[in-house]
């Protein structure tokens, strides 16, 4: 079972543990927010079912029709996690405006609330370090959304603590149906960043990731034949596909030329570190006036 597998598993079972005490206790306190946090972590627990096959399918390997891998699907996986978050944002908004009861809720409930932050934070920071260390755009993506679901978590416990005084200072009533109307926000705004960052990379918008490409650079130092090079990463999923335009020694016969190209394709396939899967390597006689 690969590590991306079984994080996604660990925070699929963590997700839906969560969302059964949060909206359970929504329900059962009629406490708007708490059943609105509650729906946000339910939704983290589908997309990241939905993000666990997405995985399995960007993983197949080329084919004729598809020369260039599956990677993309992680980007169509993603985007359809910001529709559902989208649609959830708009639900919960709803759902808090229309919502007229006040309810205190018993401050016990903070125990719930903390061990559902507890519980999400580590969860946050398990696929924040794997999903760097194998640049999974899926684990990435759950990061950003569990962040916040982490936010509103927070939001609900100071709506909790608020509403104890609210016997005192009527005003503070309605910080359940804002704090609802908050946590739909949140959602909303995640929801359009997901959508938005993913329809560039889905339409294969270039990585400026300078790390990658010093890395890549370094690489190319190994070959003194190389005069110039100009460098060109597009993000597929959880690896690279790479533009590689070099100037050479104009003195290499074209034997040479041939062989020192194979050389540098072949070696940056099997060097782990760059993440390249496909190498487009062009070759020009001056490279500043292409």
């Amino acid at each position: 079972m690969k590590v991306e597998f079984k994080v996604l598993l660990y925070s699929m079972i963590n997700n839906l543990v969560i969302a059964v005490g949060k909206i359970a206790g929504g329900f059962i306190l009629n406490l708007g927010s708490l059943f609105a946090d509650g729906l946000h972590t339910f939704s983290d627990f589908i997309t990241d079912i939905i993000c666990m096959i997405g995985s399995k399918i960007s993983k197949h390997k080329p084919t004729k029709a598809h020369p260039f891998g599956f990677g993309r699907i992680e980007y169509l996986i993603n985007l359809f996690i910001g529709v559902i978050l989208f649609a959830l944002g708009l639900f919960i908004i709803i759902h808090g405006i229309t919502k007229d009861e006040v309810v205190i809720p018993p401050i016990s409930l903070m125990w719930l609330l903390v061990g559902a932050i507890v519980l999400k934070l580590i969860a946050i920071i398990i696929m924040h370090v794997v999903g760097e260390k194998i640049n999974s755009q899926v684990l990435i993506t759950s990061v950003e959304e569990s962040k916040t679901d982490l936010i509103s978590s927070v939001a609900v416990a100071i709506i909790t603590i608020l509403l104890q005084f609210s016997d005192k200072y009527p005003f503070l009533k309605y910080t359940d149906m804002l704090g609802s109307i908050l946590i739909g926000l949140i959602v909303l705004k995640t929801a359009f960043v997901v959508i938005v960052e993913n329809s560039l990379m889905l339409l294969g918008e270039v990585d400026d990731n300078k790390e990658q490409v010093e890395k890549i650079k370094e690489y190319l130092k190994e070959f003194d034949c190389i005069k110039n090079s100009k460098i060109t990463l597009i993000k597929n999923g959880a690896y690279y596909q790479l533009y590689l335009y070099l100037e050479l020694d104009s003195k290499l016969s074209l034997r040479k030329v041939t062989n020192k190209i194979r050389k540098i394709k072949h070696g940056i396939l099997r060097h782990r570190s760059l993440n390249v899967k496909y190498v487009s390597l062009y070759v020009t006689n001056d490279l500043d006036k292409d």
